[in-house]
């Protein structure tokens, strides 16, 4: 095929982003041109991926990320911060630097906050894929998103009739937080979109195909998926720096597989708490442990550790936790799906966002427990983590689902999907 131009539209962290730049590489290799429209701080990445990379959004970064991280993924307030006053704020900004991308573009891949690329894609003659990262953002009375709640999840999920009213009350509080959105569509001479014209929930679907990116280890898709949904399997990245600094690999082959505690790229900045409860539980333990701080700031906040406990800004961690004896980790989509291809079990501390739904899912395949976030602290973690590690029948599901998932190809699906929009 011809080489053709592909934009893809993201508005998050690095979970959103990276199955992105695995599809994007996967097309760059069939020799089309990709370029990748996301904030400054995503720069890197994308360059360091060998794609293109375009500055859509006029999102400052922010000065104090810890304060930023905790105000991102307060449990209630948070959703509302990241999606009113960031993704919907930035709609104009990132819509007018898109659009001289993608109006010579053969298709465009949108993420669910990527408000902008929305509208280009539902405006300008080209393919437009929307792109969905975890089985909660299809909000479906089908299969509805964990609360975190245990009763109320049980109750939900006994028939759909039940799981309506959580769709309808989810939509209707989230439906202010993209008034920004509909009036600048407005601006722009267009009709509202999605149910009662909100463009955050069933709106975000592309018009040529939605790209399920995750895998369906955890979930099939809902009965009320949009028609032409794919499920493409895991979209896994590889960064050209997979490999562990050769301190972290002499340390562990020093002693027995450590436990490893993370909380991602987007909370890790608000986890010395978690940190500090962590290092307690694992002492509790008797175990090693490598804990990812995410900054040299909060690493030196630690202070001196003994040598059974190693602090680090970043490993890979597909790498890693391959050479864990459990992960304990925030949920967020990469990182689940990263925990359960390596095989070991895993204790989930989700935070808000689709973290409680990834880690109910995790629990319900047996290869886990969950701790919510306000509960963690070291005599709980330490307790939870020594049931997990001394139950063969979660190391044998954790091993087996892990194997599963190795074999999964989701770049090449979506690759070949979209690809298939793009013939002559």
């Amino acid at each position: 095929m011809a080489e053709r131009h592909i934009v893809f539209a993201t508005v998050g962290s690095q979970g959103d982003l990276f199955p992105l730049l695995a599809v994007g590489r996967e097309l760059a290799a069939r020799g089309h041109r990709v370029t990748v429209g996301a904030h400054a701080i995503h720069r890197e990445a994308v360059l360091d991926a060998g794609l293109e990379f375009v500055m859509a959004s006029g999102i400052a970064e922010p000065e104090d990320k810890a304060a930023f991280a905790a105000r991102a993924f307060h449990p209630w307030r948070g959703p509302r911060f990241v999606v009113r006053d960031l993704a919907a704020a930035d709609v104009a900004t990132s819509y007018h630097t898109l659009k001289t991308f993608c109006t010579e573009a053969d298709a465009l891949v949108t993420t669910t906050l990527a408000f902008a690329g929305q509208i280009l894609g539902e405006t300008l003659p080209l393919a437009w894929f929307s792109a969905v990262l975890s089985p909660s953002v299809f909000l479906s009375p089908f299969d509805p998103p964990a609360t975190g709640l245990g009763r109320l999840d049980r109750w939900l999920g006994r028939k759909p009739s039940r799981a309506r009213w959580l769709v309808r009350l989810v939509e209707a509080v989230t439906r202010p937080w993209t008034s920004n959105v509909r009036t600048f569509r407005r601006s722009l001479g267009l009709a509202p979109t999605g149910p009662n014209g909100d463009p955050f929930h069933r709106g975000q679907h592309g018009r040529d195909g939605v790209l399920a990116m995750y895998s369906p280890l955890l979930g099939a898709l809902p009965a009320d998926a949009p028609p032409g949904t794919l499920l493409t399997g895991q979209c896994r990245y590889l960064p050209a720096a997979d490999v562990l600094d050769p301190a972290l690999s002499h340390w562990l082959a020093a002693g027995e597989p450590p436990l490893v505690f993370t909380l991602g790229s987007a909370a890790v900045h608000a986890g010395e708490g978690f940190l500090r409860e962590s290092i307690a539980a694992a002492r509790m333990l008797g175990r090693r442990a490598v804990l990812l701080t995410g900054s040299p700031e909060l690493r030196e906040r630690l202070g001196n550790l003994t040598d059974d406990m190693l602090a680090i800004d970043y490993a890979s961690h597909g790498a890693l936790f391959a050479r864990a004896c459990a992960v304990i980790h925030h949920g967020g989509i990469g990182t689940t799906q990263e925990a359960l291809r390596a095989g070991r079990p895993a204790l989930v501390v989700p935070h808000g966002f689709d973290q409680p739904d990834n880690a109910a899912r995790v629990k319900g395949l047996g290869t886990g427990d969950v701790l919510p976030a306000g509960r963690y602290n070291a005599r709980r973690a330490a307790a939870k983590l020594n049931t997990l590690l001394n139950d063969p029948a979660v190391c044998a599901r954790a091993e087996a689902i892990g194997c599963a998932l190795r074999e999964e190809y989701g770049a090449r699906i979506a690759a070949d999907a979209i690809e298939s929009r793009l013939l002559p």
